[in-house]
């Protein structure tokens, strides 16, 4: 359970969340208002400083964040990682990409559970370059004096699945057929179906496609419960024969050497 904010101390973050489904949503703040979207000037307020402290904390404006950060306030990562509000000015104090980055928003929403408190939810895409990242915000806001306050925020990495590339690029799939034994001497069975489809078979018997993505690599089809986005990649030696097969995922990379 997250820590930080005071004015819900004696309330558990669910039934906060439960009240603010009951709220009124509202629509993006830039664009053409309607019945349905339009935004009242207090949730626009809300939807601002929601951004404006996001911003500070990703271009590492530690003067902003020490002014409108609660004292008991708690931030969790997409990394899994929780900070207090001395670690997480700390941790954007050592942010240095900011003068290269774009900010874009978008799905920008408020709900009101009590007065004096809003929930901020949004989607931010960071650019750097031709790279993008895409993030899931929410941010729990608390009013002291006439601003807000950061009490609660979390961020979650949109997934996003890399494009498919031909089989050609890919590398024979034949190559790739055969038996990896895993660390617990289980074994891990990849299998062609002639030159255009591959999946891995677990020791379970479950079966995953695989789909290419660069050579001699391979992506889940879909998103893993406890990894996101998997790849595998496997490795050759010298003569170009298949040694072994690398699972890359968030938490490392994992070896599964070939059975002769």
């Amino acid at each position: 359970m997250m820590r930080g904010f005071t004015a819900f101390a004696a309330a558990p973050l669910a039934l906060v969340l439960s009240a603010c489904a009951a709220s009124t949503v509202a629509g993006p703040v830039d664009g053409p208002r309607s019945a349905a979207s339009s935004a009242s000037a207090g949730e626009r307020d809300a939807v601002a400083a929601q951004r404006a402290w996001w911003r500070a904390f990703t271009l590492a404006d530690t003067g902003y964040l020490r002014a409108h950060t609660a004292s008991d306030a708690s931030l969790t990562l997409s990394s899994g990682r929780t900070y207090d509000r001395a670690d997480l000015i700390a941790e954007s104090a050592s942010h240095s990409t900011g003068g290269q980055m774009r900010l874009d928003w978008s799905e920008e929403a408020v709900r009101r559970p009590a007065p004096g408190v809003a929930v901020v939810t949004s989607v931010l895409a960071e650019s750097v370059g031709v790279e993008v990242q895409r993030y899931r915000y929410l941010t729990l806001l608390t009013r002291r004096g006439g601003a807000w306050e950061m009490s609660m925020a979390q961020s979650t990495r949109e997934a996003v699945f890399s494009p498919r590339v031909s089989v050609a690029v890919a590398g024979p799939l034949a190559h790739y057929a055969g038996s990896y034994r895993t660390p617990r001497g289980g074994l891990l069975r990849v299998v062609a179906a002639g030159d255009s489809a591959l999946s891995l078979v677990e020791p379970s018997g479950t079966a995953i496609p695989l789909e290419p993505v660069g050579p001699a690599t391979f992506e889940f089809t879909r998103l893993s419960p406890a990894n996101g986005v998997v790849r595998m990649v496997f490795t050759r030696d010298a003569t170009g024969a298949v040694t072994a097969l690398n699972r890359l995922r968030p938490g490392g990379i994992e070896t599964f050497p070939r059975v002769p």
